[in-house]
């Protein structure tokens, strides 16, 4: 007969509930681990956007220039966590960190900032790099004076601000304005100069004058290394297709905006070291109207940037300037030549014009990086739209033929900026010396006017021939907003934000 043991049950009972036990505080320590790791994760996620919420807040301030430097570091709440950005400038490059937080977790987006070199805020721009006593003059009153063949007198006046590496002096009626309207970034018209600012007679200032400041950082052209960054090498673009003289074939997108080393302009051409570039559509047309006028369309597309090794024209015999259509930057390796007018087809286009010149191995220039500005032959230069750069100087009215100075028929406007390394010489008064007409310069030391050439004094009589061509210049801020600057413009430690270069996680 089989005995069933006694007692046997309970303790499996015990066992069994133990198992069971283990098994489910197991199976909550597992639930419990898969609820804190998809918290984590979902904090990493948040902290990353909230990293990125921080960058895309710095790029809301830095869309406005900071006066007097870069933003300062900031952080901000959002939703259940929060963003600290911190701005640091270091070597010559400026970075920003910023760290998302959500819970215990952080996130870190590390981004390098770029700017505009600081020429580009100023509407007038020259840093003197040759050294030597230097002076940036305004003067002038009323309203240009027709005269037989000329458009003489009128008050200078810079609608924006100003910089020189040197002295200002502003003479009679001349004045320096606020940015034109809207004036989005509250440019007041200031006046800043190394040296001394100075106002005589009627002449006015609008903004601040900032005097003995410190110049700002150098302009490291070369980094810009513009023979590898470039959307378009229109030198070996000619090359390739074999044209040493005239237009690219037919389909090339660049045949109605270039021509090389036109025939009926060899003079000009044989004048310059190099191949020559006019900027001209290829079934160009006499343009209707008088010389003042720019109605030659001339498309240049969309964010490009032109490098040219050579020199570049805007330069033609048929039309008195051109129609601009785009949004680009032309760079040569040589001189920028500017002999007819330019004006925008609409509010979206921008040119940027970049004289780069060429230099040795040590970096020295040694050759080109000037703007010719004026057409002393011809006399078909009153208007010009475009933010100009040279490495070199600015020339006002210099035959590049001749490389000799000669009087213009009339002032003349600038819708943009221009900027020089060294300095801009814009002679705008000149003298008759017998039958000769000559340049001359005011000699605030000495309170005499100068010929500009041999610094003789004038004569009283000479002096009574005195005659003076206006400027006018006004500042276009569309190249303050990353949206509307144009490509490949010069970069340094300006204030002008044109977005972030490099972006990693840190």
């Amino acid at each position: 007969m089989f005995t069933r043991p006694r007692g046997i049950v309970l303790p499996m009972v015990i066992a069994f509930t133990a198992i069971l036990t283990i098994v489910g505080f197991a199976l909550l320590t597992l639930a419990e681990q898969e609820i804190i790791q998809t918290r984590i994760e979902a904090d990493k996620n948040k902290a990353f956007y909230y990293a990125e919420a921080g960058i895309a807040r710095l790029s809301e301030k830095l869309e406005k220039p900071v006066v007097g430097g870069l933003p300062e570091s900031f952080n901000e709440t959002v939703g259940q966590g929060d963003y600290r950005v911190v701005v640091d400038e270091n070597d010559g490059a400026c970075y920003a960190i910023s760290t998302g937080v959500s819970g215990v977790v952080q996130k870190k987006i590390r981004v390098r900032l770029s700017f505009l070199a600081a020429p580009f805020e100023n509407a007038v721009f020259a840093m003197n790099k040759g050294g030597g006593n230097w002076a940036f003059q305004l003067r002038g009153t009323g309203n240009p004076v027709a005269a037989p063949g000329r458009e003489r007198g009128g008050r200078d006046v810079v609608n924006g601000n100003i910089f020189v590496d040197g002295d200002a002096y502003l003479y009679e009626r001349s004045a320096v304005n606020p940015a034109p309207a809207p004036n989005s970034y509250e440019l007041y018209g200031d006046v800043g100069a190394t040296g001394s600012v100075s106002l005589f007679n009627d002449a006015t200032v609008s903004g601040a004058i900032n005097q003995h400041s410190e110049p700002p950082p150098p302009v490291d052209i070369l980094a810009m290394d513009y023979e590898h960054h470039n959307t378009h090498n229109v030198s070996m673009i000619f090359q390739s297709a074999g044209i040493g003289s005239g237009y690219l074939p037919a389909g090339n997108q660049l045949r109605n905006i270039f021509v090389k080393n036109p025939a009926d302009r060899a003079a000009e051409c044989s004048a310059t070291s190099g191949d020559d570039y006019f900027l001209e559509p290829s079934s160009i047309t006499g343009g209707a109207g008088s010389e003042k006028d720019a109605k030659t369309p001339l498309d240049l597309g969309a964010d490009r940037v032109y490098y040219v090794d050579g020199d570049v024209w805007i330069h033609n015999k048929i039309t008195y300037g051109f129609n601009v259509t785009g949004r680009v930057t032309i760079v040569a390796t040589g001189n920028i030549h500017i002999c007819d007018n330019t004006k925008y087809a609409n509010t979206n286009s921008l040119l940027g014009l970049v004289a780069l010149g060429k230099y040795d191995n040590s970096g020295n220039l040694t050759s080109g990086g000037n703007i010719f500005f004026g057409d002393p032959r011809y006399g078909t230069m009153f208007q010009v739209a475009g933010l100009m750069f040279a490495a070199n100087d600015f020339l006002f009215n210099t035959d590049v033929i001749s490389r000799q100075t000669a009087e213009p028929t009339s002032g003349f406007v600038v819708n943009g900026s221009f900027a020089a390394m060294n300095k801009v010489s814009v002679e705008r008064d000149w003298y008759t010396k017998g039958s000769e007409a000559r340049p001359a310069s005011y000699d605030h030391a000495s309170g005499q006017w100068m010929d500009s050439v041999t610094r003789t004094a004038l004569s009283s009589a000479e002096a009574g021939t005195l005659r003076h061509y206006q400027m006018v210049v006004n500042y276009d801020d569309r190249v303050r907003s990353p949206e509307t600057q144009p490509p490949g413009l010069p970069r340094g430690m300006g204030s002008i934000f044109t977005g972030f270069s490099h972006w990693e996680e840190l």
